[in-house]
């Protein structure tokens, strides 16, 4: 991980296509613009989970488990795990809810149970 200094108003410039503007930071926010072609998906991490998580659901749930998961997000007990771990590293991943505490989560590297 690269970590730099940056004042408001000075760039941070990622291939020839990226744009990362710093255009406020202060009692410990930064606020940054971001200029890309519109073909490179930006999302915050949180919102980026909460979409890798429905793609999980989608790819790998049958009607019952989407029932189960639906009635869950229905009572607005349930909340997604924000504090996922954000590593690159490649494996498998899998979707685990939790009754207990009402949650969601992907976990990464997960052993491939299903038979093939």
């Amino acid at each position: 991980m690269l970590v730099i200094t940056r004042k408001n108003g000075q760039k941070i410039m990622i291939n020839d296509n990226i744009e990362i503007t710093i255009v406020e930071a202060r009692n410990g926010v930064c606020k940054v613009a971001i200029q890309a072609d519109r073909d490179v998906k930006i999302y915050r991490e949180e919102i980026y989970y909460q979409i890798k998580l429905a793609n999980l659901i989608g790819k790998n749930t049958n009607v019952s488990a989407v029932d189960s998961v639906s009635d869950m997000l229905k009572t607005g007990n349930t909340a997604l795990n924000d504090k996922i771990d954000s590593s690159s590293s490649k494996g498998d991943e899998e979707i685990v809810v939790d009754e207990k505490s009402k949650s969601l989560r992907i976990n990464k590297n997960a052993k491939n149970t299903k038979s093939q």
